[in-house]
């Protein structure tokens, strides 16, 4: 794209070249139509060309910013999936949804245009720069002394137009946040006849979110007009300066007629870097959070198990114990921060479709031996594999969810050969005969080296363990 904007630059120079050359032909030398149309030639050629160099730089950088945002999304999805549920309990589903939307989608102008414009203004300016002092040493010292003031005025708008994008982004967040909670909790709201008091309420974060995009597109609008004023009072005094002196003739027209076509095009390039770092202002804003979740996820997998492992049994079944907030949580997810391990968190979370494809997961291959084996093992008995979870588990029943829950994390264990299998709180919704068939299930696979560790508040799990271990103290 850079060098496709270089192209465009050299053919800018054609033209300016040829249009100066065939005016100042006619009225200095009152040159005949053929005399002056080979730079007629010239003119329409460099014209195709710059139309075409323009042409694939919107279609390569179009493609480009996709490119780059699919790689992006897919590694946040994979962050999300690396830091697991109980990461995703303390944040909010619908920040973490509209990140990787449109906060991402919102990103394209700035790989798009914003990247290679920059670039290509490092590159070119410097040219154009050079090219018209070389032409008139008055007009290069023009330029610049007053070219320095974009730059300048974009510094000035950008911390303005900072903190209106973040703003902008809070409300869509919490916009979303809300309207995700009143879809959660709609059957609840019609029972107790407060499903239309949250239209109000709707209506008003919409308005406030719309009150915040007005903003955001009010600065940059006001930045545009602030970055054009500055580049075309900076061409008047080019203008006047070269008007006064070829009065004067102290300076040929041809020349004179160059650097006015020119001169503009010495502030466009700043002038563009301004207008695509407000449009891609907002996709940098959800970047910086996006990026923060990459880091986060990156440190908790390079960080080590803080977890001691050695205080359990291997190959057989472990049982924390303890009161509610002493830790027994905390200890499950250090220890679930080891490599091979299947989890089960307390956190179910299931989502709509299938049972099949809440045990198996997005997966390219599905292994149905795996499938059928950890439906067995998790006493799931008395639903078919084909029957609707629905949302938020709501077509099932609180025992089956469980249910499905644990066959997916035996489908997880059986697939990936796991050496540890976590469990916090596996069987507090089963009655005490399927509670019973899948403490045989942990057993078994306690029996085949697994080191099974579960945290548990029923007796009937404790008492099969290997090993219980109280948990005193929160850390």
């Amino acid at each position: 794209m850079v060098a496709l904007a270089i192209g465009s630059t050299v053919a800018t120079v054609v033209i300016a070249w040829n249009l100066a050359l065939i005016v100042s032909s006619i009225f200095i030398r009152g040159a005949s139509f053929e005399t002056i149309s080979q730079s007629l030639i010239f003119v329409l050629l460099a014209g195709i060309a710059k139309a075409g160099f323009i042409w694939l730089q919107e279609l390569l950088g179009a493609r480009a910013a996709s490119s780059v945002i699919l790689e992006l999304r897919a590694k946040l999805l994979g962050a999300v999936q690396k830091l697991g549920s109980n990461w995703l309990d303390q944040r909010s589903i619908a920040e973490v949804s509209t990140l990787g939307t449109s906060g991402l989608s919102a990103l394209e102008p700035y790989f798009a245009k914003y990247l290679p414009q920059l670039v290509y203004t490092g590159i070119v300016t410097p040219i154009f720069i050079v090219l018209i002092w070389s032409q008139d040493f008055a007009s290069g010292i023009t330029v610049l002394v007053t070219i320095p003031l974009i730059p300048m005025f974009m510094v000035l708008i950008g911390w303005a137009t900072r903190s209106v994008q973040q703003k902008q982004l809070d409300s869509l967040v919490a916009l979303s946040q809300h309207f995700l909670e009143v879809l959660r909790g709609l059957t609840t709201l019609r029972v107790f006849g407060r499903a239309k008091a949250q239209v109000q309420t709707i209506e008003a974060v919409s308005e406030e979110y719309r009150v915040r995009t007005m903003t955001v597109l009010r600065v940059s609008f006001l930045s545009g007009f602030a970055l054009e004023l500055a580049a075309s009072l900076s061409v008047a005094l080019i203008a006047v300066s070269i008007g006064l002196r070829l009065v004067d003739g102290q300076i040929a027209l041809f020349t004179g007629l160059f650097i006015l076509i020119l001169a503009p095009e010495a502030y466009l390039p700043l002038r563009q870097v301004g207008v695509q770092f407000h449009a891609a202002a907002e996709g940098v804003t959800a970047s910086k959070a996006v990026l923060d979740i990459l880091d986060e996820a990156a440190a908790s997998k390079a960080k080590p198990a803080e977890a001691d492992s050695t205080q359990y049994l291997a190959g057989a079944l472990n049982v924390l114990v303890g009161p509610s907030g002493v830790g027994k949580s905390t200890m499950m997810r250090e220890l679930a921060k080891q490599s091979n391990v299947a989890w089960m968190p307390q956190s179910l979370g299931l989502v709509a479709g299938t049972v099949a494809e809440n045990i198996h997961g997005p997966v390219d291959h599905v292994n149905d031996e795996h499938l059928q084996t950890a439906k067995k093992l998790a006493a799931l008995d008395d639903i078919a594999l084909d029957a609707q979870v629905g949302e938020s588990a709501s077509q099932v029943s609180g025992g089956q969810a469980q249910r499905i829950a644990i066959s997916r994390t035996f489908y997880a264990a059986l697939t990936n050969r796991s050496r540890w299998l976590l469990l916090d709180e596996p069987i507090s919704a089963l009655d005490a005969d399927r509670a019973g068939l899948v403490i045989d299930s942990l057993k078994g696979f306690a029996a085949d080296g697994v080191t099974v560790v579960a945290i548990t508040h029923q007796q009937q799990l404790i008492s099969a363990a290997a090993k219980v271990i109280e948990v005193q103290n929160a850390k």
